[in-house]
C-alpha cells in the first residue's frame, strides 16, 4: 500500500492578535475510507476532481468540483466510502484561537481577529457552509509540490500554504465589511524617511526638515536611517541627486546652473564638486561622453 502523505504534526501561525493551528492536511481519494468523527476543531473539504458526498449529521450533502464545505466545530460527519466513483479531494483541519498580546507588531492588523471571528460565527451559527473557493487549485499544487519536494523551508511553507487556503476559504463566507483597513506593526521609519526624500530631493533637505515632517526627532530619525542603510539620510540624497543630473547631462542640453536647481541643489558649485566626488569624472567629461554614446 502507497505511504499517504500528509501534515505529521500539529503546525502553528503565531500573529500578534491570534493563532492559526493546523492538526491535519491531506489531499485523499476514492480509495481513502473515513470513519464518522467529530472534534472540538474546524474543518475544510475541498474537492479539487468529481465529486463528493458527506453526511453531515444525519443529513447528505453532494459537492461538487471546485466546491468546498466549511464546518463548524463539534458536528459529527464523515465522507462516504465509495471506491468506484473517482474523486480527489483536499481535507483541513484547524483552529483559529486568540492570543494575550500587547503589542501590534504582527502581520495582521489590530482588527483582523475580530472580522475573523464574525466569519467564523456564520459557520458556526449554520453549522456547515458550502462555497466555491476560487484559487484553491493554485493553492494545492504548491502544497503537493512542496510535500513531495521537501526542500528548504517546507514545513514552513505547508503551514502558510493551510493558512492561505484558510483565508480564501473564510473570504466567501464573510458578509460584514472589514474593520481591519490599513497596516499594521511597527512603522519603518527608515523607509518613511527614504520615501520623503524621494518626493522632495529637488526642494532644500535636512535632518531637521525631515524630522518635522515626520514629526519625530533628528536623533530618531538619523538612528534608524543609519541601522537600515548604513550611510546618512544627506548622503543618500545626494547620490539620488547625482542620479538625476546624470540623466538631464545625457538627455538635454541644459545648462548647469539649471540642472543643479532641479535637483535640489543650492548652486552649480555643489554639484560640480558631488559629482566629481562621487563619479571620478568631471561634469563636463560625463556630458562629452555620454553625448557622443547617444549620436553613435
Amino acid at each position: 500500500m502507497e505511504e499517504r502523505m500528509y501534515m505529521q504534526n500539529i503546525s502553528e501561525l503565531n500573529f500578534s492578535e491570534y493563532k492559526f493551528t493546523v492538526y491535519y492536511a491531506e489531499i485523499l481519494d476514492q480509495g481513502i475510507a473515513e470513519f464518522p468523527h467529530r472534534h472540538d476543531l474546524y474543518e475544510i473539504y475541498y474537492v479539487m476532481k468529481g465529486s463528493l458526498t458527506i453526511n453531515i449529521d444525519g443529513t447528505l450533502l453532494e459537492i461538487g468540483e471546485g466546491r468546498s464545505c466549511f464546518l463548524a466545530k463539534n458536528i459529527p460527519h464523515h465522507v462516504l466510502y465509495n471506491p468506484g466513483i473517482p474523486k480527489r479531494y483536499f481535507a483541513l483541519i484547524f483552529d483559529v484561537t486568540s492570543i494575550v498580546s500587547n503589542s501590534h507588531c504582527g502581520p495582521d492588523g489590530m482588527f483582523e481577529f475580530h472580522d475573523v471571528e464574525n466569519a467564523l460565527a456564520r459557520v458556526t451559527n449554520t453549522t456547515y457552509l458550502i462555497t466555491d473557493v476560487y484559487l484553491l487549485g493554485n493553492l494545492l499544487y504548491e502544497y503537493e509540490t512542496e510535500l513531495y519536494n521537501r526542500a528548504l523551508g517546507w514545513n514552513s511553507q505547508l503551514v502558510h500554504i493551510c493558512f492561505r487556503l484558510f483565508i480564501l476559504s473564510i473570504r466567501q463566507i464573510a458578509q460584514e465589511s472589514t474593520k481591519d483597513t490599513s497596516f499594521s506593526g511597527k512603522v519603518n521609519l527608515a523607509m518613511s524617511v527614504s520615501k520623503y526624500i524621494h518626493q522632495h530631493y529637488h526642494e532644500k533637505m535636512s535632518v531637521e526638515r525631515v524630522a518635522e515632517a515626520l514629526n519625530v526627532t533628528p536623533r530618531h530619525i538619523n538612528r534608524a536611517y543609519k541601522e537600515m542603510f548604513s550611510t546618512t539620510l544627506m548622503k543618500n540624497t545626494n547620490l539620488l541627486r547625482i542620479a538625476y543630473a546624470k540623466d538631464y547631462l545625457c538627455k538635454t542640453d541644459l545648462p548647469i546652473e539649471e540642472i543643479a536647481e532641479r535637483i535640489g541643489f543650492a548652486s552649480s558649485r555643489a554639484l560640480y564638486k558631488l559629482f566629481k566626488e562621487y563619479e571620478g569624472i568631471s561634469i563636463a567629461s560625463y556630458r562629452q561622453a555620454h553625448k557622443r554614446e547617444s549620436e553613435s
